[in-house]
C-alpha cells in the first residue's frame, strides 16, 4: 500500500516529471533528502517510474496506431511477451473482449509504420489476425492523468519552467541526429537522469546535453512522463472503449471526454470506429457506470465495442510484472525509418544506477 507521503510525490511527479528535489521539497513540505530516499525506493520496487514518451499530441508526423491482434489461445502470454521486446511497440496488454493481444505502435512515419504492421507483425509465429486503427489526433494521454490532487501552491512551485535554452535551439521543426537519438533512448530508460549522467553515457558535455534534452522536449518529441503501476493506484481496472461520435463535432466531442477523471487517453482514429477512450477505474462493476455517465454527459457518443486490460505486459517501453510493477526496460526508438525493429531488443534492469545502465547500453 502506498503512504499518503508516496501518494503526494508521485503526484508531484506526475506534474512535473524532472522537478528538482529543491521544487519537490518545497511544494510537499518535506526535505529534498527524505523526498529522494523515498522515490529510489519508490522506484527501486517498481512502484512508479520516470520516462520519457514520444510526443504524439505535438508531433503530427510521428505516426500512432493501436492495433488489436487475435492470436493461438495457449501462446497469448508468450506472443505478448515476444511483442513487449519490439521497439516500436511502445504499450503490449492482453484483454478480454474482442482482441487478445492490444498494442499501441509508434514509428517515425507511415512507411516505417505499415513496414513493421505489415512485413513482422503480420509474419508472426501464431498471430492469426491483426486489425490496426492509427490515431489522427491524441486529445490526451497518461501523462496527462493524476493520483491525487495538490493544492494550487504546489502546482504553482512545480510548473516553474526550467530556464529556456537559446530561442535558436527552440525550433518547431527539429532532425533526430544520432546524437539526439541517443539523448531520447535514454531518456526513455530513465527520464529524470541528470545532465551530468547523459553527458557522461554520450561522451557530451553537460552544456551541449542541456541544450539537446531541451531540443527534445521544447519541440515536442519527447514528453517527460511519470507512471506507476495501476495495481497500487487505487484504480486496478483498466477498460478501452471504441467509440462514435458526428465527425463535424468529434475534435469538440473529444477534448470533453478528456475532462473525465477517470480517462487516461482519448485519441481519434483513421477507421471507424472513429474514437478509443481509455480509463482506468476502481471496480469491473464501475466500467457500466462510467459508459452511463459518457451516455447523459455526451449522448452523441456511441459506444461500439470495449475490452477490459487482463495484464499490462509492457506500458510505454517498461516491462511490467504480473502486480503491474516494473521489472525491466526496452529503451524506446522510433526515429529509424524503415529498419529491421522486429529483431528483439535487449533488456535491461529499471532500477540499476542511471551511469551505469546507460554505459552498459553504449557498449552494445
Amino acid at each position: 500500500m502506498l503512504t499518503e507521503d508516496d501518494q503526494r510525490l508521485i503526484s508531484a511527479l506526475q506534474i512535473s516529471p524532472r522537478a528538482s528535489w529543491a521544487d519537490v521539497s518545497e511544494a510537499l513540505g518535506m526535505s529534498g533528502v527524505t523526498a529522494a530516499r523515498r522515490w529510489r525506493r519508490i522506484t527501486e520496487d517498481g512502484t512508479a517510474w520516470v520516462t520519457a514518451a514520444p510526443g504524439m499530441a505535438h508531433r503530427a508526423e510521428q505516426c500512432l496506431a493501436y492495433v488489436e491482434i487475435d492470436c493461438t489461445p495457449a501462446k497469448r502470454t508468450a506472443v505478448a511477451a515476444e511483442l513487449a521486446r519490439h521497439e516500436l511497440v511502445l504499450t503490449v496488454e492482453i484483454t478480454t473482449g474482442s482482441a487478445d493481444i492490444l498494442l499501441t505502435v509508434a514509428a517515425v512515419d507511415l512507411a516505417t509504420l505499415s513496414h513493421y504492421l505489415l512485413d513482422h507483425l503480420g509474419s508472426m509465429d501464431n498471430v492469426l489476425r491483426t486489425r490496426a486503427r492509427i490515431s489522427t489526433k491524441l486529445y490526451t494521454e497518461g501523462s496527462n492523468w493524476r493520483l491525487s490532487t495538490l493544492d494550487d501552491r504546489a502546482r504553482r512551485i512545480l510548473e516553474r519552467p526550467e530556464p529556456a535554452a537559446p530561442a535558436r535551439e527552440l525550433t518547431r521543426s527539429v532532425e533526430m541526429t544520432s546524437d539526439l537519438r541517443e539523448i531520447a533512448r535514454l531518456l526513455t530508460i530513465d527520464g529524470r537522469a541528470s545532465y551530468a549522467d547523459l553527458a557522461d553515457a554520450t561522451g557530451s558535455s553537460p552544456t551541449t546535453v542541456r541544450r539537446q534534452v531541451s531540443r527534445l522536449f521544447e519541440s515536442g518529441i519527447l514528453r517527460p512522463r511519470t507512471d506507476m503501476a495501476a495495481e497500487l493506484s487505487g484504480y486496478p481496472v483498466q477498460v478501452y472503449l471504441w467509440a462514435d461520435a458526428p465527425v463535424d463535432g468529434l475534435p469538440e466531442t473529444a477534448r470533453q471526454l478528456t475532462r473525465l477523471r477517470q480517462v487516461r487517453l482519448c485519441a481519434t482514429v483513421s477507421s471507424a470506429p472513429s474514437m478509443v477512450v481509455c480509463a482506468w477505474l476502481r471496480t469491473v462493476e464501475e466500467v457500466h457506470r462510467f459508459e452511463l455517465t459518457i451516455a447523459r454527459q455526451l449522448p452523441q457518443v456511441h459506444i461500439v465495442d470495449r475490452l477490459i486490460v487482463l495484464r499490462t505486459v509492457k506500458r510505454i517501453g517498461r516491462l511490467v510484472g504480473q502486480e503491474g510493477r516494473a521489472i525491466g526496460v526496452v529503451p524506446i526508438n522510433i526515429w529509424d525509418r524503415c529498419r529491421e525493429h522486429a529483431r528483439p531488443e535487449s533488456v535491461s534492469a529499471p532500477h540499476e544506477p542511471a551511469r551505469e545502465g546507460f554505459r552498459q547500453l553504449r557498449r552494445r
